[in-house]
């Protein structure tokens, strides 16, 4: 165990019981690396405050407390017991609890309430090694109840099934397709956080099977859903398979907009080439099945990329015009780029000074 692992559960230990617990564990036993430490405790969340007053707590909420420590990030949750969702998402009720055994029954899947102790001991309270082992993901009780306790879980399930290649219980797919109208009371945000981790799984084509298998894709608001499989850039694997408001951040909205612009447009054109930028066409030369090389290579080649590397400042036009600056600036720029690009001026000082002489004085 990693010495930074283990002075964290010696603290820990000295006067309370913590283990560690969920993906790390799950990791490890299949021999892949993490950096994510859960700790589960009967520590309460004013004790695990005092006990790390030196650490940069980043987040203290729903009887957690998480901080950095090296390359690990640690999050440290006090024991507890979950009473009644009532929004499908969160419990109405969280009790402190004092053991293991109460704390592993509230966790979504067996595979991810497997424990190790401070000596490296496993515990394995549901028979989550044997589930690793047989790869598959199957719920911690009955799946009816823990799906409707919580509609995210059915995300997680399809996320974990995809990114370690694993199959879903059968009982647990059952479960999903009965209660897949829940994940509408989910919020986007929240559903996009799954979804993209599903999307740039290297494994993302067993996720876009369950999507399809398990009937989610009008209940998620998704449509053309194999794009997905033809990019490898997550924003252009959204910009074609939803209209609905899944939360993107402004450089994301303008990048989606060019791309759906840009698959209605000549992407052979320079003139369109030089409007959407080297992304956009990457990603539009995925999803059309375009020969990629051949389209950057004339990106590539063209004078300019963007108005900026034009030979002249708006300032140096207005002097050579003797006019002060005004909307007329816009239209000469829009004629030195379409000239520039389509060959018939060159992008050198003196050679757009004379055109613009010519044509605008």
């Amino acid at each position: 165990m990693p010495e930074e692992i283990k002075n964290i559960l010696d603290i820990l230990n000295k006067d309370f019981k913590a283990y560690i617990i969920g993906g790390f564990v799950r990791d490890k036993l299949l021999k892949k690396e993490s950096h994510d430490i859960d700790i589960a405790t009967n520590a309460t969340p004013s004790e695990l405050q005092q006990l790390f007053k030196d650490k940069n707590i980043k987040e203290f909420n729903y009887g957690n407390i998480c901080f950095n420590e090296k390359e690990y990030s640690f999050d440290i949750t006090t024991f507890r017991k979950d009473y009644s969702y009532l929004d499908k998402r969160k419990p109405s009720k969280v009790v402190y609890v004092d053991t293991l055994e109460e704390d592993v029954l509230r966790r979504d899947f067996t595979i991810n309430a497997i424990a190790i102790d401070k000596d490296g001991k496993i515990i394995d309270l549901t028979n989550g090694i044997k589930d690793l082992k047989k790869k598959i993901i199957r719920t911690i009780g009955d799946p009816e109840e823990r799906i409707k306790e919580d509609s995210l879980r059915i995300l997680r399930a399809i996320r974990f099934a995809t990114i370690l290649n694993f199959k879903l219980e059968e009982k647990l797919k059952k479960a999903i397709i009965n209660n897949k109208e829940n994940l509408k009371d989910l919020s986007y945000e929240r559903k996009k956080e799954e979804l993209d981790k599903i999307f740039i799984s290297t494994n993302k084509q067993r996720g876009v099977k369950l999507l399809k298998e398990l009937k989610l894709l009008d209940v998620l608001e998704l449509e053309n859903i194999d794009n997905v499989l033809k990019t490898n850039y997550l924003v252009g694997m959204w910009a074609t398979i939803t209209k609905a408001p899944y939360q993107f951040n402004k450089n994301d909205q303008d990048l989606i907009k060019d791309i759906n612009t840009l698959l209605e447009e000549d992407i052979n054109d320079v003139l369109v080439l030089y409007k959407h930028g080297s992304l956009a066409i990457n990603i539009v030369c995925d999803l059309k099945k375009i020969n990629k090389k051949k389209i950057i290579k004339k990106y590539e080649a063209m004078p300019i990329k963007e108005r900026k590397e034009i030979d002249i400042t708006a300032q140096e036009i207005c002097d050579l015009l003797k006019k002060e600056s005004g909307s007329f600036l816009k239209v000469i720029y829009e004629d030195l780029e379409k000239s520039i690009l389509l060959g018939t001026l060159t992008n050198e000082k003196n050679a757009i000074k004379e055109y613009i002489k010519y044509k605008y004085m």
